[in-house]
């Protein structure tokens, strides 16, 4: 098996705070006992999160930055658990952590036996609401709610052993690589929410739709060594493999093409937006704005690419019982 060096033809661009970031979200992270010392903190510093939002939000000021990479943070160390950690071995352990983290997006407090992920997703759900209004806010919470329901997808289908078929996995990818939460933040970035009118037009729909699979066929692409070592099967190219009966190197070759077309869909999307625009009479202000979103999804591409490729988290082999396991909090 050869895996193909992906295409992404937007500029790469890195974020001048990144070393700032990355010593901030590391003190968050221990100091709300999402890592430790030894192995799991060099494992953090190699999965390098500030890198991979110096990349995603390259022109972000630190403290939206700071925000960003405590997040992404959180958005692994939380699918960790259900992937790697005791919690995803267990349906019932994985479905109170869901439902309790549902719970504070509804603004219910921690409580007293919350541990470090349940904590530190109200952190960070009180930092972003001091930012966000609050439409933007419930959208954001119920992005990620859906996020919550595909892990747990994800894990009743290992605890059973049923490999999802192609169309239902690609259904499902979104939620399972937490994009359109992430994809929400751009705007949280750019201090600016997307007028209704241009974000449930066709254009940008489509914008944001192929942006996240291209993320998720990077991430699926340059992740399968680690995933086949692993044992995991919740990767396009395992799904296909599995679905079509032909070589694994056939499955690769698919995906890429497939990466192909969604940035080909993604361009054409883009040009189509400026007519929309045109259609809607949207102001300069507007317009300039809603732009630098789109860039905002260009940067998701290209950045999560050149993160994938330098980030330790696909080089590392870490097999399911190698990652502690939060649910000590789930215990009342």
């Amino acid at each position: 098996m050869v895996l193909p060096d992906l295409c992404v033809p937007f500029p790469s661009r890195i974020n001048p705070f990144e070393a700032e970031a990355a010593e901030h979200t590391t003190r968050w992270a221990a100091r709300l006992g999402l890592i430790s010392g030894g192995a799991e903190a060099d494992r953090f510093a190699g999965e390098s999160y500030a890198r991979l939002v110096a990349r995603l939000y390259p022109e972000a000021s630190l403290p939206d930055l700071a925000l960003a990479a405590d997040l992404n943070s959180w958005f692994h160390v939380f699918d960790d658990q259900f992937e790697l950690a005791d919690v995803g071995r267990d349906p019932r352990l994985a479905r109170r952590l869901a439902e309790r983290a549902e719970a504070l997006l509804r603004g219910e407090p921690p409580g007293p036996s919350a541990g470090p992920v349940l904590r530190g997703l109200a952190d960070l759900g009180a930092r972003m609401r001091v930012r966000a209004g609050e439409v933007w806010w419930q959208r954001f919470s119920a992005d990620l709610g859906q996020c919550l329901d595909a892990a747990m997808w994800e894990v009743d289908n290992r605890a059973t052993g049923k490999v999802p078929d192609p169309e239902t996995y690609v259904d499902r990818k979104l939620d399972i690589a937490y994009v359109p939460p992430s994809f929400d933040l751009i705007e949280l970035v750019e201090h600016f929410e997307v007028p209704m009118a241009i974000r449930h037009s066709p254009e940008y729909t489509t914008l944001r739709h192929e942006a996240g699979h291209v993320v998720v066929c990077t991430n699926d692409v340059i992740g399968l060594r680690r995933e086949l070592l692993q044992g995991e099967f919740h990767n396009l190219v395992i799904v296909l493999w599995k679905a079509n009966g032909g070589s694994l190197q056939e499955a690769v070759d698919q995906v890429e093409h497939t990466v192909r077309e969604r940035i080909g869909r993604f361009l054409a999307a883009k040009d189509a937006l400026e007519r929309r625009l045109d259609a809607l009479r949207a102001n300069e202000q507007v317009r300039v704005a809603t732009r630098r979103c789109v860039t905002g999804l260009e940067d998701w591409m290209r950045g999560y690419l050149d993160w994938a490729l330098e980030t330790r988290r696909f080089t590392d082999t870490v097999l399911p019982g190698e990652v502690g396991s939060f649910h000590r909090e789930l215990i009342d």
